[in-house]
């Protein structure tokens, strides 16, 4: 009888087939798995030629917040993209390390950038929702993310999220990444990094950070402008206890402690609001660092620029400025019959002609000091938020008769003396359109022989004509341009009295020659910037140039102190201002402009009021009832703080001579005693010992 016992094994002409089965099958699944191996391979190739190197992270590290300081130090603004300061690892508190990985990632110290697990666990819940509603990355991959991707919620992105991922664990410690995640993401509310994050929730700095604030910080990076606090409190709480509850799952903190923090509110202590303090100066300050850096790096190094402005002397000038134009508006010193500010800005909107070109009056003010030209205050306008536009560095206006100082200036340093008699009188001059031009005073009235020096104290308008007409417009003008005016300054009589326009930042800087006896000193709104570590990288110096002769300075800054102590600016001394000073007032025709530009020894100061579009301000609206009243109060603030000084003594090369008005010549005992005064002289330029007055003879009654 046959056994069973070989039913099972194949024939021994079914052998070869069997083999050459298992070859085959050996065959495709070897093909199948090299195959599957290279396609992959391509695959990764794919991916990874459209992604960045990971070397990214060092070579571009988290943009910084570039700070920007006053003359003392004070923080006056930050200029970013994305606020961020960096700390080191070792700075954040370990509470905070454990409750964002309790949540986020509790792998992260034993997987290598990816966990399966999570992305099974997250696949499972995407196609049973039918989106993508999880994406089970870890915090290398956040990191990843940040740093070179969207996003975008697909499959390709959370390939090249792994590959990324991988490549910076291949990279990096698992301290490094974890560092650089803290500083990089971002926390909600504007604060990007764990230090803003702190500073901007809790008003502190992360190493003083205790677990509950630990936990609500934690908790944000999930879906940072959702869960946070300043947002959506019960958001915040929900998400904060969740994170406690994951710590007391990974042994991270008691339960008991957990319950306890549970149970009480968020206590927010948020950084106030850190807005820009003289937003006009950090404008200017800004378009000055653009001349170095490009914006991108501007935004991104994390600079320290440290400025001329003095904090103190800026508010006083706001004070000074929005008071007495306020005044002004109120129609408390003359009629006034525009719309003010408040009428204009309290509509629903502003239209883009009011934006950029404001309907009610402005203002503009610079301080600086002298020496070197450090700006100490600077206003561009009444509301840097409504109008952006600096008119102290962008308006063209015309300066009115604070123009005339650079007619006496060349008058003087020509040979003309300041005792020069001048006949105040009606004039025809003859223009090139073939019309004629009467010039007048401002009182309407005329005065007759009168010296170069009252003619300025007291800005009569015909004797600074007729003194430019002496040394010739063209002469004029290129010592406006030599003392600093750039704007086209044309041959003709009218400049005399400011019909040629000028930026004020260059009228004011032009005065600063009158203090330094003819040494000008350009604007310097930056004294030093340094790295993000404070290692200096460059220091700015005071650009100083002689433009003037000291002697012709300092006769000109005589007469510029008689129109302060004496002419139309003693309007200063009857506010309460007393320190030695010297200015011009200046008014345009149809009062469109209100000029005062004044100065010590060791200020300078500008002031301009006016409408942005040119239109009559108020009757008699004059730079002494305009402008300088917001001088006097800007000085007297300046100065409450400030060593008061007297101005240099007389330089070599000058004399001096008693002078009667009336001729300019020598006075003589027949002059009456009010017209007798002091009058300083360039060597060579003084009247000769015979040259007596000639209008004041002895009586022929006299014996």
């Amino acid at each position: 009888m046959a056994t069973q016992s070989g039913k099972n094994k194949p024939r021994a002409d079914q052998r070869p087939v069997f083999r050459s089965l298992v070859k085959v099958t050996l065959l495709v699944v070897t093909s199948t798995v090299f195959f599957s191996i290279g396609m992959g391979y391509e695959l990764f190739k794919y991916f990874r030629s459209e992604l960045p190197s990971i070397a990214k992270m060092e070579l571009d590290p988290p943009n910084l917040v570039t700070r920007l300081f006053s003359s003392d130090s004070t923080l006056i603004a930050e200029l970013y993209t994305e606020r961020r300061v960096p700390v080191p690892l070792d700075q954040i508190p370990s509470e905070l390390k454990q409750a964002l990985l309790a949540v986020e990632d509790r792998k992260f110290y034993s997987h290598w950038g990816i966990d399966l697990w999570g992305i099974i666990r997250a696949f499972y819940t995407n196609q049973v929702t039918g989106k993508i509603v999880q994406g089970g990355s870890t915090i290398t991959q956040q990191l990843a993310r940040e740093l070179f991707l969207t996003r975008e919620k697909t499959y390709t992105r959370k390939i090249r999220e792994a590959i990324l991922a991988w490549e910076i664990e291949s990279t990096y410690t698992k301290d490094e990444i974890l560092e650089r995640y803290f500083n990089q993401i971002y926390f909600g509310s504007g604060a990007w990094g764990i230090e803003e994050a702190a500073r901007t929730y809790f008003g502190k700095k992360v190493s003083e950070l205790d677990l509950a604030e630990c936990a609500v910080l934690a908790g944000l990076p999930n879906a940072p402008s959702r869960n946070s606090p300043l947002v959506k409190m019960q958001n915040a709480l929900d998400r904060r206890n969740l994170v406690l509850a994951s710590m007391v799952e990974t042994g991270f903190t008691r339960p008991q402690t957990a319950d306890s923090i549970k149970a009480l509110p968020i206590k927010l202590n948020p950084q106030k609001n850190r807005g820009w303090i003289a937003p006009y100066f950090i404008e200017y300050v800004k378009q000055q660092l653009l001349k170095d850096y490009t914006e991108e790096e501007l935004y991104r190094l994390g600079l320290q620029v440290y400025t001329t402005l003095d904090v103190r002397m800026q508010k006083a000038a706001e004070r000074a400025v929005e008071t007495y134009v306020e005044t002004i508006e109120a129609g408390r010193i003359r009629p006034f019959h525009y719309r003010t500010r408040k009428e204009i800005i309290g509509k629903d909107s502003l239209s883009t002609e009011e934006k950029f070109n404001t309907l009610y009056l402005q203002s503009a003010l610079l301080a600086m000091n002298p020496k070197n030209g450090h700006i100490k205050a600077m206003i561009g306008g009444r509301n840097y938020w409504e109008s952006k536009f600096n008119r102290t560095v962008q308006a063209v206006r015309q300066p009115g008769s604070a123009f005339k100082p650079f007619v006496y200036t060349a008058a003087i340093d020509n040979g003309i003396p300041a005792s020069q008699v001048v006949e105040d009188s009606p004039i025809s001059i003859n223009q090139a359109d073939g019309t004629i031009w009467r010039p007048s005073n401002y009182t309407g009235d005329f005065l007759g022989p009168v010296t170069i020096r009252t003619g300025l104290t007291r800005s009569i308008n015909l004797v600074a004509i007729k003194t430019l007409m002496t040394v010739g417009a063209e002469t004029v003008g290129a010592y406006a341009r030599r003392m600093g005016i750039s704007t086209p300054i044309p041959n003709v009589e009218s400049i005399a009295v400011g019909s040629a326009d000028v930026y004020p930042i260059e009228l004011i800087t032009a005065f600063t020659v009158f203090p330094n006896l003819g040494v000008k000193v350009e604007p310097l709104a930056i004294t030093e910037i340094r790295d993000s570590n404070g290692n200096p990288l460059r220091k700015y110096m005071p650009s100083r140039e002689e433009v003037l002769s000291p002697q012709t300075s300092f006769i000109v800054l005589s007469m510029l102190r008689d129109v302060v102590d004496h002419g139309t600016g003693i309007a200063a001394r009857s506010l309460g201002f007393s320190i030695p000073a010297g200015g011009k007032t200046g008014t345009t025709n149809d009062y469109t402009d209100a000029w005062f530009v004044g100065f010590t020894p060791d200020l300078v100061c500008g002031v301009w009021v006016g409408f942005d579009q040119p239109k009559r301000i108020v009757n008699q609206g004059t730079g002494s009832v305009l402008a300088l009243p917001i001088w006097a109060e800007f000085m007297k603030a300046a100065y409450e703080k400030l060593e008061v000084h007297d101005f240099e003594s007389p330089p070599d090369g000058l004399t001096t001579r008693l002078i009667c008005k009336s001729s300019g010549l020598l006075a003589t005992p027949f002059c009456p005693p009010e017209l007798i005064y002091t009058e300083i002289f360039k060597l060579g330029t003084e009247p000769s010992d015979n040259e007596d007055c000639y209008v004041h003879k002895p009586s022929i009654y006299s014996h």
